[in-house]
């Protein structure tokens, strides 16, 4: 992700594919912060300075220029079931701006199985005619599951679980 955006070959939707509890909305998060601007620090490519302005703001969710698109609350304060479609209209909304801080404007959908039919589709707009310095990360737990038009629209990024040795490796 990190080599697309700096090496200018940025897709405008990755489709963040792999079991639950992989870490795809982690990454999805780590890359917002270089995304949106945050000073890469440390060893590996995503690495930020948890006091960056940018980093706190994202993990705020405060940042102008990112948009989380996930299952809210229901009338009653409890998380729904899926995401509704009138959610998912808002990321069309949040890209018909121009970027607040000049950079790039991304989107973090988590997770694409929690879409309903109609918020699947709501979001194709955005997939078929993606705005200028914006970037979509699409978190998919089945990508199976999801609809073929939004699936053809990414850049699937397939992750995996670490196998025994390389966690003892890492640990080690």
């Amino acid at each position: 992700l990190r080599d697309a955006l700096h090496g200018g070959r940025m897709h405008h939707a990755w489709l963040l594919a792999g079991a639950k509890g992989l870490g795809k909305a982690t990454l999805a998060y780590r890359f917002a912060r270089i995304a949106l601007g945050a000073k890469h620090t440390g060893p590996r490519p995503l690495d930020v300075d948890p006091e960056d302005q940018v980093a706190r703001r994202i993990a705020a969710q405060s940042h102008p220029d990112l948009f989380i698109l996930r299952r809210g609350l229901n009338d009653r304060g409890k998380p729904r079931r899926e995401i509704a479609v009138d959610d998912a209209r808002e990321l069309g909304q949040f890209f018909s701006l121009a970027p607040s801080e000049g950079g790039m404007r991304v989107a973090i959908i988590d997770a694409v199985d929690d879409l309903n039919r109609n918020a699947a589709n709501a979001i194709l707009k955005t997939l078929e005619e993606p705005p200028a310095h914006s970037v979509l990360l699409l978190v998919c737990h089945a990508p199976g599951a999801a609809l073929a038009t939004i699936r053809s629209r990414c850049r699937r990024l397939a992750l995996r679980a670490l196998g025994d040795d390389a966690v003892r490796a890492a640990l080690g």
